[in-house]
């Protein structure tokens, strides 16, 4: 069995996955899928059975959520995230490195400073028992995982800006 996931990330050049890579790629899929599904339904059940499904929109809410976070760590990994190139052309070389190493670590920090405010929403939520307005389920879980899965993003970016350093910057960007 090969050690890379097949898709667009699969040519030359892809990253070796791991057990949390897969883990992370599976589980963001679950959620697209009962996304999906859950919609629906709810859908046909609105339209065709005039009976909607009880709470559909908070779960489609958490699940939208947990699909972006458990995607994160993958598109930090893959350094996908969506950029705008405008002054690119200007920048060659070192200079590229170091605008590059610069937003990198801006990313990381940035990544680290949001994760410590929803721990703290998600304390504030725990103590002050926030629940689901349709469910009664506590909100606080969910932002606790939420958080776990930004600060799991961190060392998988650390990687990274390791990686970018010891390689001197990116061979196909150079």
């Amino acid at each position: 069995m090969s050690d890379q996931l097949s898709g667009p990330g699969s040519g030359p050049g892809a990253r070796p996955t791991n057990w949390v890579t897969r883990s992370l790629t599976i589980f963001s899929a679950m959620f697209l899928f009962g996304m999906m599904a859950l919609t629906f339904a709810d859908v046909i059940g609105r339209y065709f059975l005039n009976a909607s499904i009880t709470g559909a929109h908070e779960i489609i809410a958490f699940l939208l959520g947990l699909t972006i976070f458990t995607a994160l760590p993958l598109v930090s990994r893959d350094r996908a995230h969506i950029t705008v190139g405008l002054f690119e052309r200007y920048f060659k070389g070192r200079g590229r490195f170091l605008q590059q190493l610069i937003i990198l670590v801006g990313v990381t920090a940035t990544m680290g400073f949001i994760a410590r405010l929803m721990w703290e929403q998600a304390e504030t939520m725990r103590e002050s028992q926030f629940i689901t307005e349709y469910l009664d389920m506590p909100q606080a879980p969910i932002v606790y995982v939420l958080t776990a899965l930004m600060i799991l993003a961190i060392p998988i970016l650390l990687a990274v800006i390791w990686a970018y350093v010891r390689d001197g910057g990116d061979p196909t960007h150079d």
